[in-house]
């Protein structure tokens, strides 16, 4: 259940769901229109459009609507990932099967202690993309970590725990994983036919950004980068793939300074070759819930300087897989300078940052343990070709 746009979160949904069937979980997905159903009617799932967006606190129209959906299935658990969704989900009241049996005790790495629940009634585990939320006034009153809530990162960890004041038991660590398969490794001809494709030459420098151009990015330090490092970085080339609501104003700077020879803004690409031609990926966002995109760009070879938002702690290993700054502007911008100023040393990092990925975070990775955390918390043995588990994704 969720109120996204397009993104990560989406596209976390999506890519998890269409792993989940072939293993026997049936996945809903219930969320209010936008830019992005189309990826969702694309990706053939059964969706179920409600009014969450437009509705205040009690949500009496997505509730309606989920029910009278819902009437006569089998629901085995929630899986939500908006504040919101969660109190709408728990105004549902859903019970399962009344012989639901309790979680058993498990060594599943995603397993610490059980927490009981009510006999029959349809768990809900929460994930928390986007730590360091907004916890004043009534948003603290009416936030609603689930039954369980899943992390990806332990940044996120502790601010649940410290700020958001969830149990520790309640929390389950399940890290985020993509598919190396689709974001491989260049060799050097890969990496020569990448730069010809983008009208890049050997000897440029290329600073790669990928994701939405609007808050909490900061994409328009990457602006202040190229303009600050001409004199140290002649050859740098810093290409921003993506499209928002900041895109014309970049456009504007980019013209206002004359900075065509610096910066290129490409729109919404397939990222592979552009990741194939860069030396490095760079993360200056305020507030990130992960970074998909941080594991893309290191599967396929790239370094990554990002500054030290919720999921660095996973991806990042100090001067190994890449580098993090303050979330400050000039420790940023004079990070990226130093960081970029050795080639061979971005080459030997984006090498081990490659088998960084490989070793700690694969899609098939994040399926298991998501496996393993749905059959803990619903009790449900779900196994291929058995009986399926149908959620909210």
């Amino acid at each position: 259940m969720l109120e996204a746009a397009w993104g990560g979160l989406s596209r976390y949904v999506i890519d998890l769901a269409n792993a989940m069937a072939p293993l026997g979980v049936e996945s809903i997905v219930a969320a209010d229109d936008g830019e992005w159903r189309a990826k969702f009617d694309a990706a053939n799932l059964e969706f179920i459009q409600v009014p969450l967006l437009r509705e205040r606190l009690l949500l009496r129209d997505s509730r309606r609507t989920l029910l009278s959906a819902l009437a006569g299935r089998r629901i085995d658990l929630v899986h939500t990932h908006y504040r919101k969704a969660t109190v709408l989900a728990r105004r549902l009241k859903l019970r399962g099967s009344p012989d639901f049996p309790e979680p058993t005790s498990s060594t599943s790495p995603v397993a610490t202690r059980q927490v009981p629940r009510t006999a029959g009634r349809v768990p809900i585990v929460y994930t928390v993309h986007l730590s360091h939320m907004n916890m004043s006034g009534l948003r603290k009153w009416f936030t609603d970590f689930g039954d369980y809530t899943h992390i990806a990162s332990e940044d996120a960890r502790d601010w649940c725990v410290n700020v958001g004041k969830v149990a520790g038991e309640r929390i389950r660590f399940v890290p985020h994983g993509i598919d190396v398969e689709r974001y491989p490794i260049a060799d050097a001809g890969m990496k020569r036919d990448a730069r010809r494709s983008l009208g890049l030459s050997d000897e440029d420098l290329v600073a790669v950004f990928v994701g939405r151009l609007e808050y909490p990015k900061n994409e328009h330090w990457l602006l202040d980068l190229a303009a600050a490092s001409a004199g140290q970085l002649p050859r740098l080339k810093v290409l921003l793939a993506g499209d928002g609501p900041n895109a014309a104003m970049l456009r504007d700077r980019i013209d206002a300074e004359n900075l065509h020879d610096r910066v290129r803004l490409l729109g919404e690409i397939d990222p592979v070759p552009l990741y194939h031609a860069a030396d490095a990926l760079l993360l200056p966002s305020i507030r990130e819930g992960f970074s998909l995109v941080c594991a893309e760009a290191m599967s396929c070879g790239l370094p990554v300087l990002r500054t030290r938002t919720t999921g660095s702690r996973e991806t990042i290993i100090e001067n190994a897989t890449g580098r993090t700054t303050d979330i400050d502007h000039d420790a940023f911008v004079q990070g990226a300078i130093a960081f970029l100023s050795d080639r061979a040393r971005l080459a030997e990092m984006g090498a081990t940052a490659a088998a960084h990925v490989r070793a700690h975070l694969t899609h098939s990775m994040q399926v298991t343990r998501t496996l393993q955390l749905y059959r803990e918390i619903s009790g449900c043995a779900l196994e291929k070709n058995g009986a399926g588990s149908a959620r909210l994704g």
